[in-house]
């Protein structure tokens, strides 16, 4: 980072996010927050404890109608549409308590407001694709009858279409993508929308806020959409009301209540940035100085993000409105948003721009994922923070290794979440010892998550090769074919690998033993993590 550019982004810590952010009564509510909250819950697992104390004496009975509830459930929980790996995560827990147990599978599956989430994703759904088919979208005959299949399955699962003449610009990390950002934001001219699953205190924030406060004084529309359990720190409620003092809309997605839910797992871990609708930003970064390497908590953070311009834009604006108008419940006339005349570029390839989430009951992301695996030919190259998958992904990544394919993937060497990281180990191992080539990145930590395969494919976007991003999540990303860009993130792939360090057999045995203990544990529960 040049000196100049240091200095120009360094305003931002005196920008009036901080000045917000450090005013005792401000402290006082988000530190406070943070412990009422662990409070409540250690409450409920003290009730929970004492409970069983008081049964005293009566305990066999209890033992015996927790049993009953055991079998019923067993056979409940067999029966159910849903992943071998989750059933077995959830049948442990509930055999060694069982009607705790069986009360919090209750509780994490079964609410009212679940449901309702549930009811008003497929009612959006279906809403935003009628004014996508009915706005300026013209459908082209398209020259790429090889990918015709995962076309076909991405327009009828959620009408996520392809797009021709969009052009995509690469940025290998987050410093390089930021101040691109920033200039497109300052060019706006009608409305900039911003959604994000972690905001944080620093540079990156405290210059980004600035700028759209600014931009608000210009008459220009601005959202700031962030997710609630993302931004757990900041007390959400009290940032929101802080930002619509400044002119700004801004929503919360299910912000965090102090009891076990569904919720806590089912987040917005999107990342998107749309400009007047001509430009939309996307990939792994968060709005956090780490991203941007102004701090260097985990060595260098190795991100990427992606620049779309044309006639796709329309697919991200829409993703947007979509979640914005459930978050708010509202009901709005989109098609001022998408009815726009996008500049078409004299570029080849084809972009779909294409979101899930975990009430869809669809598995998009994995689909995509598994589908570049199971086509590849030469390559497939992976980079991803996370590697706790389930066995239909395992068993694509092992078997197109062993059929020829160069399957390699470039992970962190450092540890972000302990569990996570010792869970992680155990299903790379498993790669390893499989024929998957599988590299730490040595410089720092690598967030970017991307598939690229045989020069030419790639996606990139917020979705991480976890249980998480794949099932749990709202998640945002695009897939790419045939676009010059593909050898762009493909040579970078490249670069960071060089920098990388492989893990072998060899390596795995080094591993501490008490790492390799909790991953074993915790490898049965890897739904839940």
């Amino acid at each position: 980072m040049t000196a100049k550019r240091r200095k120009k982004i360094d305003r931002g810590k005196d920008s009036e996010y901080h000045k917000w952010l450090t005013k005792p009564v401000v402290q006082s509510l988000i530190y406070g927050r943070i412990v009422f909250m662990i409070l409540l819950l250690v409450l409920q697992l003290l009730l929970f404890v004492g409970f069983f104390l008081w049964l005293g004496s009566s305990i066999e009975y209890f033992l015996i109608v927790s049993l009953f509830a055991s079998i019923v459930f067993f056979v409940f929980l067999i029966n159910r549409e849903s992943k071998n790996e989750y059933k077995l995560a959830w049948l442990l827990p509930i055999f060694i308590f069982p009607l705790s147990g069986i009360c919090f599978y209750i509780l994490v599956h079964y609410q009212t407001l679940t449901s309702k989430m549930q009811k008003q994703i497929s009612r959006a759904d279906k809403n935003a694709a009628r004014k996508i088919i009915n706005s300026t979208y013209k459908e082209e005959k398209l020259p790429y009858p090889e990918i015709r299949d995962i076309i076909t399955y991405l327009k009828n699962s959620a009408f996520f279409l392809p797009y021709l003449h969009s052009d995509i610009t690469y940025y290998p990390s987050g410093e390089d993508a930021f101040p691109e950002m920033i200039r497109a934001m300052k060019a706006a001219k009608k409305f900039i929308f911003m959604e994000y699953f972690a905001i944080f205190p620093g540079v990156m924030w405290g210059t980004i806020l600035d700028t759209l406060v600014e931009k608000r004084k210009e008459g220009i529309e601005i959202r700031i959409m962030y997710d609630g359990f993302g931004c757990a720190p900041l007390s959400p409620r009290s940032y929101q009301k802080y930002l619509r003092s400044l002119g700004l809309q801004a929503a919360i997605f299910t912000p965090v209540i102090p009891i076990f839910t569904a919720y806590l797992n089912n987040r917005d871990h999107r990342k998107i940035c749309v400009i007047d609708g001509k430009a939309a930003f996307t990939g792994g970064i968060n709005l956090s100085d780490q991203y941007i390497n102004e701090t260097h908590k985990y060595g260098y953070w190795k991100d990427t993000v992606i620049r779309v311009s044309g006639p796709a834009v329309r697919s991200f604006t829409g993703m947007f409105l979509e979640l914005w108008d459930i978050v708010t419940e509202t009901k709005e006339d989109i098609n001022p948003y998408l009815d726009l005349r996008y500049k078409k570029y004299d570029v080849p390839g084809i972009v779909i721009p294409y979101s899930d989430n975990a009430y869809n009951n669809q598995d998009i992301a994995e689909n995509v994922y598994y589908y570049i695996v199971t086509q590849a030919k030469k390559y497939v190259h992976i980079t991803t923070p996370y590697v706790i998958i389930d066995n239909q992904m395992m068993n694509a990544l092992i078997f197109a290794a062993r059929r020829g394919v160069d399957v390699t993937l470039l992970v962190p060497r450092t540890i972000d979440h302990f569990v996570t990281f010792c869970t992680g180990r155990m299903f790379i191992n498993t790669l390893v010892e499989n024929g998957v080539r599988v590299y730490e990145f040595s410089p720092g930590f690598i967030h970017a998550k991307m598939f690229i395969s045989d020069d030419t494919t790639a996606v990139v976007g917020s979705i991480n090769l976890d249980y998480r991003s794949l099932f749990d999540q709202f998640e945002a990303a695009a897939f790419i074919y045939k676009h010059p860009v593909v050898a762009e993130i493909e040579a970078d792939f490249q670069k960071a690998k060089a920098q990388s360090a492989e893990i072998t057999k060899a390596t795995y045995k080094k591993t501490p033993i008490y790492r390799r203990i909790i991953g074993r544990i915790f490898r049965v529960f890897a739904p839940l993590l």
